[in-house]
């Protein structure tokens, strides 16, 4: 396994590769003057009809996968608090991210354009994470395939920099701090032992948006078996058959029914 930290703008492995990461006013500045920007997505916008809910601009999408980066459920999202869908009581409050995995890892995506005038809206509500520009390769393509195109994916930043340089302290304090005693969205209190697990309705509407129409069988399976929790060991998957079996079963509140449905 190969983990990462944020410094100084970089995602830094432990083999030594570097990868700039973006905040989502850098990618905004990066893309200005062009006509359209490339998003990958790898949760529910694996779905075009979630997709074009989230982005009704987006033109050329279709369904790639990047390499060397792995999906996982390991960090609290003050959304799913805001909303009523986080479980604190059984740390059922994580959403998905990615992160530098083994040379060997991989995962299937969806890609898209969407007008650069909507990047700046649309990656400033990603507001946890850093941004990282990812090559994305064809469905079956071979190791020396050269890759479709490059996008902008999310990925995982710091406590400093959410926190403090964004000013989201008292945000996520107020979530956080009476249920756990600490305030933190992506430091070690929530790492490979922590036993933080995916926010059920979050979960349930990522797996719905994989079975509609048109998403490809590779995608579906991808999302069940290269999606990982925060052990880094259980595979989605493997969860929803076990400890997770009530997952499928957890529906969203009313209010929020078309919002959580894939």
């Amino acid at each position: 396994l190969v983990l990462c930290c944020r410094q100084g703008g970089r995602v830094e492995s432990m083999d030594d590769l570097i990868i700039p990461t973006l905040t989502a006013a850098e990618v905004a500045a990066e893309c200005a003057g062009q006509p359209t920007a490339t998003i990958v997505g790898f949760g529910s916008l694996l779905s075009e009809t979630s997709a074009r809910g989230t982005c009704p601009g987006l033109s050329n999408f279709q369904i790639a996968r990047v390499r060397g980066w792995q999906r996982v459920f390991a960090h609290p999202a003050a959304i799913f608090f805001e909303r009523g869908i986080a479980r604190p009581e059984t740390k059922e409050i994580a959403s998905l991210s990615a992160e530098l995995g083994a040379p060997e890892a991989s995962f299937v995506v969806a890609t898209f354009e969407v007008p650069v005038a909507d990047i700046g809206p649309l990656l400033l509500r990603e507001e946890e994470f850093d941004f990282v520009k990812v090559p994305f390769y064809g469905l079956g393509a071979g190791p020396a395939a050269p890759p479709l195109g490059h996008g902008y994916m999310c990925t995982r930043s710091t406590d400093d920099e959410v926190l403090d340089t964004r000013g989201l302290r008292e945000k996520y304090r107020k979530h956080l701090e009476p249920a756990f005693g600490f305030t933190s969205i992506w430091g070690e209190q929530w790492g490979e032992a922590s036993g933080i697990r995916p926010c059920p309705v979050y979960c349930r509407h990522c797996v719905l948006a994989t079975r509609r129409d048109g998403v490809p069988d590779e995608a579906r399976e991808s999302f069940l078996d290269n999606t990982l929790l925060a052990d880094r060991k259980t595979t989605l998957r493997e969860y929803l058959a076990g400890a997770g079996s009530h997952v499928m079963d957890s529906l969203p509140p009313p209010s929020l029914s078309n919002r959580y449905n894939g």
